[in-house]
């Protein structure tokens, strides 16, 4: 028996720009200055799409939306990111001087959304929704009618779920039934979408990767699969960030994972296998889905807000990028 769950259709304003065609039609049709190039395909066929903004010499960053297609405000923000970059505003009108300043002075390679197939199977967004209902699309559902397994709070990941035994498989994986975050190895991916990108960034030189993700609340990591070089860069992530969030009357958690020194994880997620890999540093960064029903996601936040803090966050990692903090780790760690 086949059965087709109707994605639902929620509501969002224009510059809340994370619907997967709305993103791919952008991308073909509206930029002018920076380059749009096709680094692999989803295990679904997708395109995996990287815009270039070219500033030779200067220290070159990259800035990923969407690994998990549950998450979409991180691809908003990356689209919003691209159109500040093409335009000079962001995709409500408002110029980010700050952000625009510092984006101009490097070489920044933007990835809107990583997991195309997990983002094609959830709405635009989950703002002022419960967040059961991001559960169901972030796992997606069994043929049963329960939920496929969904690791968040679990010491064992689930690294693999076989999509014949399911009606859909949710944001966290690709279609092919792979975490899009969770690795066996530090060596190479069995999401091909990871190791696309990670083929990709090889030969880039890159300095750093942010890798934007969303839950309930705003939050940077520790660079845990990191060595010592890093950790202090990213406590100075925190300082200036507190300082910005807290301007605006922004919640900003502690930096998760941080401690004298940060444990590291028990399994690999894909900052350890590009840190490895590639030789940069990895910065991830949760902002907020907007959800309803806890008194820790209160107050709500606008929609316009989550993405101001996306973009605030995105401000302080390119800031440092620029002041060429992420590049001296590096080649402490990695020489060169």
């Amino acid at each position: 028996m086949t059965v087709h769950i109707p994605i639902p259709q929620i509501a969002v304003p224009e510059y809340w720009l994370g619907n997967l065609g709305r993103v791919q039609d952008y991308l073909r049709r509206r930029l002018r200055r920076g380059t749009l190039s096709e680094f692999g395909r989803s295990a679904l066929g997708y395109p995996l799409h990287v815009v270039e903004y070219a500033r030779p010499g200067a220290p070159r960053l990259m800035v990923i939306g969407g690994t998990h297609g549950h998450e979409p405000g991180g691809v908003a923000s990356v689209m919003n990111l691209i159109h500040l970059l093409e335009t000079g505003a962001d995709l409500d009108g408002r110029p980010h001087d700050g952000l625009r300043e510092v984006a101009e002075r490097l070489h920044l390679h933007l990835v809107p959304c990583l997991n195309p197939d997990g983002r094609s199977v959830c709405p635009d967004s989950f703002y002022a929704q419960g967040i059961d209902t991001c559960v169901a699309y972030a796992s997606g559902i069994q043929r049963s009618g329960d939920l496929v397994p969904y690791d968040a709070d679990a010491s064992e990941p689930c690294y693999y779920f076989d999509p014949a035994g399911a009606i859909f498989v949710g944001g966290q994986f690709n279609g092919a039934g792979w975490a899009m975050n969770r690795r066996l190895s530090d060596e190479h991916s069995e999401a091909e979408e990871v190791q696309a990108l990670l083929d990709c960034v090889r030969p880039l030189g890159l300095h750093a990767i942010l890798d934007l993700h969303a839950c309930g609340s705003n939050f940077a990591f520790q660079s845990r699969s990191h060595e010592p070089p890093y950790w202090p860069i990213m406590r100075e992530w925190q300082r200036r960030a507190e300082e910005r969030f807290g301007a605006k009357g922004r919640p900003l958690s502690k930096l998760h994972g941080d401690g004298d020194p940060p444990v590291p994880p028990d399994f690999f997620f894909n900052s350890a296998l590009l840190h490895k890999q590639a030789q940069l540093a990895w910065v991830s960064y949760e902002g907020r889905q907007g959800y309803l029903g806890r008194a820790a996601f209160w107050p709500l936040p606008t929609q316009w807000e989550i993405i101001d803090d996306y973009l605030t966050a995105i401000e302080v990692y390119l800031e440092l990028g620029a002041e060429e903090q992420f590049a001296r780790a590096n080649a402490e760690v990695f020489g060169g």
